[in-house]
């Protein structure tokens, strides 16, 4: 067993040792509503559905766990409910009471359910595959966000929903309508959630090795001196400005250091170098993906 395992390793070592090496990274995801702060405060919540309820509660748990952002729950019986005529002692109560970067308030809350019927097939008390007369009922809950500043002024609004659908059984009881909503509520608060908080996504990009210089910055970027791996490509690059090469490896490297104008340049540069390089093709389209308001690059800049 041992001889085996020493043959399996030692003819997996030359795949090992022509590996392209890889750089490896953290990227930073912002909100799609950014809130322009973390310190975040519920005031109220309006609707025809109790499962508004379920809504906060999730909203609060998911978002707390986040870690980007602490939320407090004050909703009270809508007694925190403010507009634009709300008197300035409101405010200031509600600024001693409930201190924070921005508030929310969750309007216009609605559930709605609509019942369905099919033919489908179950196991009986014998094991025999039967036909049966199927009922469910689907649900849907929507809410309208209200951003409000740090002096509780409305700011932005944002709409969110969410699907739920009930078991499929012979005949529909209260409690699989409850299934319906309790799901399509949770899935609503789930998506403000998305909707509210940054992110941080893992990603790697397969570096080019025939780049001049390669070997030292790759010495600097196993030792997480991304910066002083840059720098010796660059200086690589004056001396050998046509190399497609530099100029893919210095774009992901520019790129994990959150240089995206940068790294959108350089990737474009070397594909333009490189035309035909269907690496370079695919991870140019692979950075455009992950950072899609990348301004135009300009070629002529690169080769000034």
């Amino acid at each position: 067993m041992i001889r085996r395992s020493a043959a399996v390793l030692a003819a997996l070592l030359p795949l090992i040792a022509t590996a392209a090496p890889r750089l490896n990274f953290m990227r930073y995801v912002p909100a799609l509503h950014e809130l322009g702060g973390e310190r975040v405060t519920i005031l109220y919540a309006i609707g025809d559905s109790n499962k508004v309820d379920t809504f906060i509660d999730v909203f609060t748990d998911h978002a707390n766990r986040a870690e980007t952002l602490k939320v407090e729950n004050a909703v009270e019986h809508g007694q925190h409910v403010v507009s634009a005529a709300t008197d300035d002692f409101t405010l200031r109560r509600i600024r001693r009471d409930h201190p924070a970067d921005v508030y929310l308030g969750i309007n216009a809350f609605s559930c709605t359910m609509t019942d369905h019927s099919g033919e489908g097939s179950e196991h009986d008390t014998t094991g025999e595959r039967v036909r049966r007369h199927h009922v469910w009922t689907d649900a849907v809950c929507s809410a309208r966000i209200d951003v409000l500043d740090a002096n509780a002024k409305k700011v932005q609004s944002f709409t969110v929903r969410g699907e739920g659908t009930s078991p499929r059984v012979g005949e529909l009881t209260a409690e699989e309508r409850d299934v319906a909503m309790e799901q399509a509520a949770r899935y609503a608060a789930l998506s403000a959630v998305d909707s509210v908080t940054p992110r941080r996504v893992r990603e790697t990009v397969e570096l080019d090795d025939t780049a001049p210089a390669f070997g030292e910055a790759l010495a600097m970027i196993q030792s997480e001196r991304l910066g002083d791996a840059r720098a010796i490509l660059e200086i690589a690059l004056r001396r050998h400005p046509e190399s497609a090469a530099l100029h893919f490896d210095i774009g992901a490297i520019s790129e994990a250091l959150g240089d995206v104008a940068s790294a959108g340049e350089h990737f474009g540069e070397a594909l333009r170098l490189a035309p035909h390089s269907k690496q370079y093709r695919t991870e140019l389209d692979l950075f455009h993906r992950r950072n899609p308001k990348t301004p135009p690059r300009s070629s002529a800049a690169l080769r000034r």
